[in-house]
């Protein structure tokens, strides 16, 4: 069974570029390295909650046009897997 996300914090992720991607619940401490599509709650460009991609299809930063995630199936869930390298500024919110 899973568990259940009772204690999150609220981010705010950043492109590279400065683009304000999305605000999305995560656990407290380490890093961000998948978003789960029904944990964000608020997607500023739409990139993530509306795209139904097959697995293996990478997504883009609408400015600077340089790959953000890949989609990745994991347990029957499609997941972004995060590109660590092109992650900006993550803000606690």
């Amino acid at each position: 069974m899973a568990k259940k996300l009772v204690q999150y914090h609220t981010i705010t992720v950043h492109c590279k570029c400065g683009e304000k991607l999305i605000k999305y619940k995560k656990w407290p401490g380490n890093r961000l390295l998948k978003i789960h599509r029904d944990r964000i709650k608020k997607d500023y460009h739409g990139i993530f909650v509306e795209d139904f991609s097959p697995a293996g299809t990478d997504i883009y930063c609408p400015s600077c046009h340089e790959r953000i995630t890949t989609v990745q199936n994991m347990n029957g869930k499609f997941i972004n897997k995060v590109n660590q390298g092109q992650i900006g500024i993550i803000k606690k919110s």
